[in-house]
């Protein structure tokens, strides 16, 4: 009897979700993390698809941007709720465009100004033409102070791809 219930309990247990385990997509992978982080859903990865991000908090705000001739409302979500969907205490992001531009954003940058993954501009999904889908943009006209070449070169477009890491690991 004990046998019996132990295969029971294995064949639950076999079809139950792990706790590492995220969502799996169900479109096209738009967002690919490696790195530091607890829950994947391929293969030591978490993959994201445009449904699974956008059900992640978002915010928006309005800002014109060094590319553009005039402000744009961008929507997205911060950096911060994507790692607590992957379970990560990393602190820095190296993020790798489409175009295989990468650059390193330290997850401070969305806490303290505000930064944002936007997947929408003005109330559209951004497409890859249009520097999307996925784009790193900071509030520059609320903050003065990030109308720089450091914040300029840190708003990548079209980001594919995150390894999550610890500022120590530059």
């Amino acid at each position: 009897m004990r046998f019996l219930f132990f295969l029971v309990c294995l064949t639950v247990a076999c079809y139950l979700p792990t706790a590492n385990a995220l969502e799996s997509p169900k479109g096209p992978v738009v967002l690919s993390l490696t790195g530091i982080l607890e829950k994947t859903n391929d293969d030591q990865q978490a993959n994201f698809d445009m449904a699974m991000l956008a059900k992640l908090p978002q915010k928006s705000f309005t800002t014109s941007a060094p590319w553009t001739n005039k402000k744009d409302t961008y929507t997205g979500f911060s950096a911060t709720d994507l790692l607590k969907q992957v379970d990560s205490k990393g602190t820095l992001l190296r993020i790798t465009a489409l175009n295989q531009y990468i650059i390193d954003i330290p997850v401070s940058d969305f806490v303290k100004h505000g930064a944002i993954f936007a997947i929408k501009k003005d109330g559209h999904p951004i497409s890859i033409r249009d520097l999307g889908p996925i784009l790193v943009i900071y509030p520059f006209d609320e903050h003065p102070e990030l109308q720089n070449e450091v914040y300029y070169w840190r708003s990548i477009w079209q980001a594919r791809y995150i390894e999550i890491l610890s500022s120590s690991q530059d």
